[in-house]
């Protein structure tokens, strides 16, 4: 009986009065990073679809506001006339849309490279790229002194270039975080 442990549960922090450091044996470590990678997986899979359907609803309101900046008229503060609208909007709406088609692609790279039989998944622009882009009808509204629903409208795209870059590298950053977990794994006799 002597060479059989005794397994001891795992204490919280609030539990652990004494304030030593519990070392985990490697079924307590396997069971941590499988936790871990579960809870990644769901969030992973929240931001995803949450990603995806503020992209839909962005692209679906460019598309249905090809000529007319739906600020306007949910905050009509100047008579609508051409003074309130950016020139050449049907140019930064397709540009709108192609910045949103992209990320379309982007979040589906592998449905793009089966569909189109592509060698392997297209690679990603720079998000610097996508931020000019985008960043050009806000820019010209603010240098034309047009109303401030104007500017905010066509800020929209930029904000959601920031908002996929940032669940794109909170995710890449969970992820790797994850796998220095694994790599960190100690072997630990007696614990």
């Amino acid at each position: 009986m002597d060479a059989l442990r005794r397994r001891t549960t795992y204490k919280f922090s609030e539990q652990d009065n004494d304030g030593e450091m519990r070392v985990l044996d490697e079924q307590e470590q396997d069971d941590v990073i499988a936790e871990l990678r579960k809870q990644y997986q769901k969030t992973r899979l929240l931001h995803s679809i949450s990603i995806k359907l503020l992209i839909l609803l962005s692209a679906i309101m460019h598309i249905t506001s090809f000529q007319v900046n739906p600020l306007l008229t949910i905050f009509p503060g100047v008579p609508s006339s051409s003074a309130t609208t950016l020139p050449f909007s049907t140019g930064f709406t397709i540009v709108s849309l192609t910045v949103h088609l992209y990320f379309a692609i982007l979040l589906h790279p592998d449905l793009v490279r089966t569909h189109l039989q592509l060698p392997r998944n297209p690679k990603p622009l720079p998000y610097g790229i996508l931020y000019v882009i985008s960043a050009i009808g806000p820019i010209v509204s603010l240098l034309l002194h047009l109303p401030w629903q104007t500017t905010a409208w066509w800020s929209l795209t930029p904000i959601i270039v920031f908002v996929v870059q940032s669940a794109m590298d909170a995710a890449e950053s969970s992820s790797r975080g994850i796998s220095e977990l694994e790599s960190k794994r100690y072997v630990a006799r007696g614990a």
